[in-house]
């Protein structure tokens, strides 16, 4: 990850808060997964939520660089 991403603020809704909220439920088995069937849907969500926070920072990551080159005059 780059520098400028750990600068983001990440804003998580109250829907991705409470998905990572019953992902991490304490008197839950613990998450399996098999390489075959059916995964652990808590392991899907956690999956989810993160992929959604990763490519919102990368967005502004870029976003960023995209504006800085745009000031730049080029």
């Amino acid at each position: 990850m780059s520098p400028s991403a750990h600068n983001t603020e990440a804003v998580v809704t109250q829907g991705e808060r409470e998905e990572l909220l019953e992902a991490m439920l304490v008197d839950a088995p613990e998450l399996t997964f098999t390489s075959r069937g059916y995964p652990d849907p808590r392991l899907i969500q956690l999956a989810r939520l993160l992929g959604r926070q990763m490519a919102r920072e990368t967005f502004a990551a870029q976003t960023d660089i995209i504006s800085k080159r745009g000031s730049n005059g080029s």
